[in-house]
């Protein structure tokens, strides 16, 4: 859940936020989106190494309660006037987001049974990102526009980041003999 709420939201959704809420100039919402981007690959990469050393659930939990906690503060930030002060809202974003990404693709291996593997994260990862991450920029339109409130995207972060956190609740780590390769 807040893997297709916070990507869409964050990396689809902001460019028009940006530009509709702050008045921002299509290119330069598109320069700040892009440059997040560019800097979520690193964080993923070295989020993922993280998990590694200390354990998939950990990672996943404090990605969550940091989203949940800085949403508000964050899009504050990015309803500012300063172009500087909106790239420093959105990177804060990016290290949630990046680890959960960076995180998430081995937990899903390591939770679901190699017999039907394929077919359950293939089915529960792209039904969600396509239904809920899909819906959310719409979702999120709706919300500004039903309320007024230019921050309200933020708390569909924290509702999303607060079902993943109870989720990730429920998981395990897998025992040493289960992360281990098979020996041929």
């Amino acid at each position: 859940m807040f893997n297709a709420v916070s990507f869409y939201l964050l990396f689809v959704y902001i460019v028009s936020w940006l530009q509709l809420a702050d008045g921002i100039a299509p290119a330069h919402a598109l320069a700040i989106n892009s440059t997040s981007m560019v800097v979520v690959l690193p964080c993923m990469v070295a989020m993922g190494a993280l998990s590694d050393r200390l354990g998939r659930k950990p990672i996943l939990l404090a990605a969550t309660v940091l989203a949940f906690v800085s949403a508000v503060p964050l899009f504050w930030l990015m309803h500012q006037d300063q172009r500087l002060l909106v790239q420093l809202g959105q990177l804060g974003f990016v290290l949630s987001i990046g680890m959960f990404l960076g995180t998430q693709p081995t937990l899903m291996v390591e939770e679901v049974p190699a017999a039907i593997r394929c077919t359950a994260v293939a089915l529960g990862y792209n039904v969600t990102l396509g239904v809920v991450g899909g819906s959310s920029p719409l979702a999120a339109t709706w919300l500004v526009n039903r309320t007024g409130d230019d921050l309200s995207p933020a708390y569909m972060i924290m509702a999303a980041a607060t079902i993943s956190f109870l989720a990730a609740l429920g998981f395990r780590e897998p025992l040493e003999a289960d992360a281990a390769p098979a020996s041929a």
